[in-house]
């Protein structure tokens, strides 16, 4: 998916909510730095594997919107078939959730920019489950910090931009890509308030480190 330039209605262009975390948030790249020498340790170049599960990401991802916009995506020819399999595996993770749920969607990728806060998102979902939600689609093996900053993020996009109608839940959607399960983690609207805290913070340094060079 190319970039999405985020502007202002001055015209002023502003990051993303990803861009954001992934350039500042320090305390997970521990983490990262042993996956990484671990990949190399069992001969694995922790690129290609680190691309892989980005190419299975982004196809589950496409899958999903293709069913919500009725319209079916069909990875482009050429692919390895070990990573359409494991997007297939994941979208149909998906599909059981949404039987299970009775997901009705309100928007899919729906791009919007903070005029108060400067930055700008693309919330994966807006559905209803009962009450207006957003919910992020995950195919990690587990649900990481970060996840639940990204998502606060996106209620305080949605709740600027659509105020007559505010995120009452929040869901992380995990789908297993190896054995096409499905987990889901819910949170309502008062709990992700130091995680919103922490994307601020996260903006003034993203900030400052563009002032100082």
């Amino acid at each position: 998916m190319p970039a999405i330039d985020y502007r202002t209605k001055k015209g002023g262009r502003v990051s993303g909510v990803t861009t954001i975390i992934s350039g500042n948030l320090a305390w997970n790249k521990q983490a990262l730095m042993y996956w990484a020498w671990n990949e190399g340790k069992e001969g694995r170049d922790f690129r290609k594997t680190r691309d892989a599960a980005a190419d299975v990401g982004m196809i589950a991802h496409a899958m999903v919107e293709g069913d919500l916009k009725g319209k079916p995506y069909k990875p482009a020819v050429g692919i390895d078939k070990s990573i359409i399999d494991k997007a297939e595996n994941a979208y149909l993770a998906y599909l059981e959730f949404k039987d299970v749920v009775g997901l009705k969607m309100i928007e899919s990728e729906k791009s919007m920019v903070s005029e108060e806060f400067k930055f700008g998102g693309t919330i994966d979902i807006a559905a209803i489950k009962k009450v207006t939600a957003i919910i992020d689609l995950k195919t990690s093996k587990q649900i990481y910090a970060d996840h639940k900053i990204q998502i606060s993020a996106y209620g305080k996009l949605w709740n600027e931009n659509i105020p007559e109608n505010p995120i009452q839940a929040y869901y992380i959607l995990k789908l297993g890509k190896e054995d096409g399960s499905f987990s889901y983690h819910y949170f309502p609207p008062d709990a992700l308030e130091k995680e919103w805290m922490v994307f601020k913070a996260l903006l003034i340094l993203h900030n400052l480190k563009k002032q100082i060079g």
